[in-house]
């Protein structure tokens, strides 16, 4: 599988997903689709560029080869706990925007209860990726894994002064 270590490829990565996410809806939202499809649909390429960037990203020291176990989401705690955080603060966003009495869904959807639905599903899943992003971070923070020797980058030399 691809491993993605440096920071610009990480980088250009999460760039890409938002723009694969901004085609599919464009591609999905079309009024030949039934209305609950397209939103799910959407939900599924989000959750599958977590899926992919926690598969593929490796952090410094963390061993390239071998798959990381399944409840580590990022190589280091601060990192899960910022993800973590950052998804936890577009739900609280969201709900207390609907609170304070900004909609939840706009009012000119044809379907207000599946659009209804469809946010909820969406908070929801928001919700669970940022338990399972402090769910991991705790872990890593309790006990830290073993790391690897970073390997030799050969590049130019530079030269002697």
């Amino acid at each position: 599988m691809l491993r993605i270590r440096q920071t610009r490829w990480k980088v250009l990565f999460v760039v890409a997903a938002i723009a694969v996410l901004f085609v599919a809806n464009a591609l999905l939202f079309s009024p030949l689709l039934p209305a609950p499809f397209p939103a799910l649909a959407s939900e599924a390429v989000y959750v599958l560029a977590f899926v992919v960037g926690t598969r593929s990203f490796r952090g410094a020291g963390e061993p390239i080869a071998p798959p990381r176990a399944g409840w580590r989401m990022t190589a280091r705690p601060t990192a899960g706990f910022v993800i973590g955080s950052l998804l936890l603060l577009r739900v609280l966003i969201v709900v207390g925007g609907s609170i304070a009495g900004t909609p939840i869904v706009a009012s000119s959807s044809a379907d207000p209860a599946g659009a209804v639905v469809v946010a909820v599903v969406d908070l929801l899943v928001d919700v669970v990726l940022a338990v399972l992003y402090f769910r991991s971070s705790l872990r890593l923070r309790r006990s830290p894994p073993a790391t690897v020797p970073e390997p030799l980058r050969l590049g130019k030399p530079k030269p002697l002064r």
